[in-house]
């Protein structure tokens, strides 16, 4: 059938806006398709590590960055009761801290600014398929009118979030609630290190926060379980496991939002991508795979992904030739699972770590060491080291000082020696099974 587009996009999220600002000026047609294009407020997706700074450097979208009160990061800075460290970014490579919402806006307006794009209000309601059962367009309901109308591409990418409409038809995986997070803004914040982002690792789960603006500090506290916190519990939760442990520099803004209150409560998933690959349509972003929030990984997959994707269709000399779109779309799938592996696996790794009193306090100590093994393990938090055989190496290194310094310590501690050990196995064993094959180890191992 013939089509006036090459590409329809169903939504205008940080995923779908950033591939059609992308593609767009490549002469690329596309029709955009979301059902609200206002400006959205959300608790994540609002640091880039330095690996997504460097991704929108390299499609040439590093200026969406400019002219919104983003704020550069410069590293990490780890504290537990009174003792402090931080680990730098590596040279010349910063991150950002930013409104999601304001960000995204930028990446929208950058996209509709090009008269390839095609921007459609509506709501996405099914893929369309032909008698050979691939998918060559969408239905939608028009916001306006409410009319159901159609559009026809060769190539349809649904991007359309955590909550995809479309994932059961594109895919066969299963996504579960690791924890929630309950986010807070801080105004006139003093951290303890400017320009860092902070995990603090004193009460029985972690909290971070990093800069979104000049003069606010986004804070992320951790409320685990698979069950929504109810407002007493959640209170419960701040006065136990966060307040007294709260710097004495953060106080005073800290408890004057409390008192504002307008909390935002958000589910933290998990689902490793295991794609259907259908002719015709292609999964991106939050809708094919998910990690935990707590490194920050989100966006330097999301943009990986786009430059993935983007790679492969822009390799082509017109997307009349379906079959060639679909080869495109089984090596994006096939070579985005080996990008962002170490970005997913270190995000759940890590926050399990993190709930874990001996592997937390081991975690301390190895980067409170510093030296090259916290330069490889901090190069790989920010998207810049994808080499699995690092992230084996790395997560396995810091069982074995845990374990050792604890012996060291006291011979007597042999127990929990080697339950730091046993622990680690059980985080990472489940991780590495579902993100990695032995063969991308061994060929990680033999590259390095």
């Amino acid at each position: 059938m013939k089509s006036e587009f090459d590409i329809c996009i169903i939504g205008a999220g940080m995923a779908g806006a950033t591939i059609a600002a992308y593609l767009a000026p490549k002469g690329i047609r596309i029709a955009l398709i979301d059902h609200c294009y206002k400006e959205k407020k959300r608790i994540v997706g609002e640091l880039l590590q330095p690996g997504a700074v460097a991704s929108l450097a390299q499609m040439g979208l590093g200026h969406l960055l400019d002219g919104f009160d983003a704020q550069p990061v410069d590293g990490y800075a780890l504290i537990q009761g009174d003792e402090k460290t931080t680990v730098p970014y590596p040279p010349d490579c910063k991150g950002m801290g930013l409104h999601n919402g304001r960000f995204l806006q930028k990446i929208r307006a950058s996209a509709l600014l090009n008269n390839t794009v095609t921007q459609i209000h509506g709501k996405a309601l099914q893929l369309l398929e032909n008698d050979r059962h691939e998918i060559i367009g969408v239905s939608y309901r028009e916001s306006i009118t409410s009319q159901i109308k159609t559009i026809h591409a060769p190539l349809t990418i649904t991007s359309d979030g955590f909550f995809s409409n479309f994932r059961e038809h594109l895919s066969n995986n299963q996504k579960t609630v690791t924890s929630y997070f309950i986010g807070i803004i801080l105004k006139d914040c003093e951290m303890p290190f400017p320009k860092h982002g902070h995990v603090f690792l004193s009460g029985p789960t972690p909290f971070i926060c990093y800069p979104i603006s000049n003069n606010e500090v986004r804070l992320l506290i951790d409320f685990p379980g698979e069950q929504l916190p109810r407002k007493q519990l959640l209170q419960d939760h701040l006065d136990t496991n966060v307040t007294p442990y709260m710097p004495a520099c953060m106080r005073h803004s800290y408890e004057q939002a409390l008192q504002e209150g307008g909390f935002k409560v958000m589910p933290n998933h998990y689902m490793a991508a295991k794609p259907i690959i259908r002719k015709g349509a292609v999964m991106l972003g939050d809708a094919l795979n998910m990690r935990h929030p707590l490194t920050g990984g989100g966006l330097t997959a999301v943009f990986s992904d786009i430059q993935i994707l983007s790679a492969h269709l822009l390799a082509m000399p017109d997307f009349g030739n379906t079959d060639l779109i679909h080869e495109k779309i089984e090596a994006y799938y096939r070579d985005r699972q080996h990008a962002n592996a170490n970005l997913n696996i270190l995000a759940n790794a890590l926050y399990g770590v993190m709930s874990n009193d001996l592997l937390k306090t081991a975690v301390f100590k190895y980067l409170q060491c510093g030296g090259v093994n916290a330069q490889e393990s901090i190069a790989i938090l920010a998207g810049l080291n994808r080499n699995h055989y690092s992230l084996i190496k790395q997560f396995f290194f810091l069982a074995m000082f845990g374990a050792f310094d604890l012996i060291r310590e006291n011979s007597l501690n042999i127990t929990k020696a080697s339950k730091i050990l046993v622990d680690a196995f059980a985080i990472i064993k489940p991780l590495a099974k579902n993100e990695l094959s032995f063969a991308a180890v061994v060929s990680g191992y033999f590259k390095k």
